[in-house]
């Protein structure tokens, strides 16, 4: 996996970005942003990995830890 780096005062996601949270499944990260005009509140979550689904969520119904704002990947 990938090591990344947090900042957990950005908690918001305006403007969309990528996120660690628990979605009620586990921690994940993921590009999140506001889904327009819903009641209630969603939040749509997508992977840059082909293999996972995008999916909504209400926003209740995560936790956001905190913005990705650094990451480093192995070369090997």
């Amino acid at each position: 996996g990938d090591l990344v780096m947090i900042d957990t005062a950005r908690k918001q996601p305006s403007p969309p970005g990528i996120f660690i949270l628990d979605d009620g499944v586990g921690l994940v990260a993921k590009r999140v942003d506001a889904v327009p005009n819903p009641p209630p509140p969603m939040l749509r979550l997508s992977s840059d990995n082909p293999a996972h689904s995008n999916y909504q969520r209400h926003l209740d119904e995560v936790h956001i830890i905190g913005q990705v704002i650094w990451f480093g990947r192995s070369l090997q």
